[in-house]
């Protein structure tokens, strides 16, 4: 596809599905791929419109037709979310036009649980179609703070150093986000009763499990894992400090 660091590709799945693929020892590795998928699987819970995503497998029997951009090198299981047809990259003048933009302060609540400092207009899509005009969310490959090479240790640090109030997601995110701004009212009451949603539908036995959903040449070390389950839910277990920080930054 010619963009992004990841590399993403075009394919088809056997079942004739046009999808845009991310594989098995890219170039960021395949941590990005668990964090695509555990990112997928809680944003579609919590109700983030996002396309559907998925687990592919490329082996011997996939039919490459450029070797110059996946080999043999690439074989075991990929991250893929089905492509979509008659979308733009999100542009300012659009977000009035469409008829799911509240969704943002989910989205701007779930950069922060994720703690997502790669929020631009190449991931926040429009589809366009003559009677829907609406948000979608894609790539999710650059988070829990350091993307494709986070650990316990950065992890652990964070929450030592109460990371609840650091701006960083804002700052990195500010061209994107002010768009919005611009469109919606952003409140205490609106960001309180998306992070009360997420409350009631994420819980540490619930990221177990979706940890647990992926594949093994994708996981981290249990270490690692631990500590991103025990980071996660020390961000949804303060979201009234984020929140304000939130709302002390836009004001």
């Amino acid at each position: 596809m010619n963009i992004g660091i990841t590399e993403p590709k075009y394919a088809i799945l056997d079942d004739g599905t046009q999808i845009v693929v991310k594989l098995s020892h890219g170039p960021e590795g395949n941590l990005v791929l668990f964090n695509e998928y555990v990112c997928y699987r809680l944003a579609i819970l919590i109700d983030i419109p996002m396309p559907y995503c998925g687990i592919c497998v490329m082996d011997e029997n996939t039919e490459v037709f450029d070797s110059a951009i996946a080999s043999s090198n690439n074989y075991g299981y990929a991250f893929y979310s089905t492509f979509m047809p008659k979308t733009t990259k999100l542009l300012s003048s659009i977000i009035s036009m469409m008829k799911n933009k509240e969704v943002f302060i989910k989205v701007l609540l779930f950069d922060h649980i994720i703690f997502n400092r790669d929020r631009n207009e190449g991931n926040l899509l429009v589809r366009f179609y003559k009677d829907d005009v609406s948000l979608k969310v894609i790539d999710h490959t650059h988070v829990f703070i350091n993307g494709a090479i986070w650990d316990s240790g950065c992890l652990k640090t964070a929450m030592r150093e109460c990371d609840l109030f650091s701006t960083e997601v804002l700052e990195y995110n500010k061209r994107l986000y002010s768009m919005f701004y611009r469109n919606i009212s952003i409140t205490k009451e609106a960001l309180e009763q998306a992070g009360l949603e997420f409350k009631n539908k994420i819980n540490s036995n619930v990221i177990k499990k979706l940890i647990e959903e992926c594949p093994q040449e994708w996981r981290p070390m249990q270490e690692n894992e631990n500590a991103l389950v025990e980071y996660l839910m020390y961000r949804i277990n303060h979201f009234d400090t984020i929140i304000s920080t939130i709302l002390n930054y836009i004001k």
